[in-house]
């Protein structure tokens, strides 16, 4: 039995001009995942990351504390994170024309506090993205759901026809693709789907086993390397 474990990205930087990218706590909390995959004695023989900055980021520094190379890892753009993000910042005031909810839910996120700002972001995001699931704020120019989890599960497919009887490979990547993931292992809606990687912390493990024709969950955001639960991020 051969098993891909999928780990989604440390801690980016929200609200940040440059979100794609770990804050200090991501880089504490990849530097913490390496050193247990280590402890372990867990080896992998293929390392992949989507293409983003903290995608790649989580990767190298895992892959430091392994004692890996960073040329060991492949980036593949099948493993990107889905487009909701650009629905939210690109196409937020249409889409609140359209649902009024999302624009009460805008305006309370502009309007809070420090202390609430993530909190209200989280709503509006969620609401945008049941939409998006549901296929009802489609733009031309953003990949829909259906594409978009067509994108992950060919980038699935293409690891594990690589893979050899046994092997076990590592993807780093984000919610999106991990939950569509999930959706191939559970064949749930894609509603369900968006609702499970509300769950998904920063720099957990996911993991499955596959073989011919089989492909099924063994493990669901662990967070077994961070001992501290001040580390257990969502955003």
């Amino acid at each position: 039995m051969s098993t891909i474990t999928f780990v989604r990205h440390a801690q980016a930087s929200l609200f940040q001009a440059d979100y794609d990218r770990l804050s200090e706590r991501g880089h504490s909390q990849a530097r913490q995942l390496g050193c247990f995959l280590n402890d372990q004695g867990l080896s992998y023989d293929a390392v992949y990351a989507g293409p983003g900055k903290r995608h790649r980021q989580t990767a190298e520094i895992v892959a430091c504390a392994q004692g890996l190379p960073e040329r060991s890892i492949s980036v593949m753009s099948e493993f990107d994170e889905n487009q909701i993000g650009r629905l939210v910042t690109q196409h937020l005031d249409a889409i609140g024309a359209e649902f009024p909810d999302v624009a009460l839910l805008d305006q309370a996120f502009r309007t809070a506090t420090d202390a609430t700002r993530q909190q209200a972001f989280a709503r509006m995001f969620a609401a945008v993205a049941r939409l998006w699931a549901a296929n009802r704020c489609v733009r031309p120019e953003v990949e829909t759901a259906a594409a978009f989890r067509e994108r992950v599960n060919a980038g699935i497919d293409e690891v594990v026809d690589r893979a050899g009887p046994g092997q076990h490979i590592l993807v780093f990547t984000s919610v999106g693709p991990i939950a569509a993931a999930m959706q191939r292992a559970l064949c749930c809606a894609d509603s369900i789907a968006v609702d499970l990687g509300w769950r998904i912390r920063n720099s957990s493990i996911t993991e499955f086993v596959f073989s011919e024709g089989r492909f099924t969950l063994d493990r669901f955001n662990s967070m077994s390397h961070l001992s501290d639960q001040v580390d257990w991020t969502y955003w």
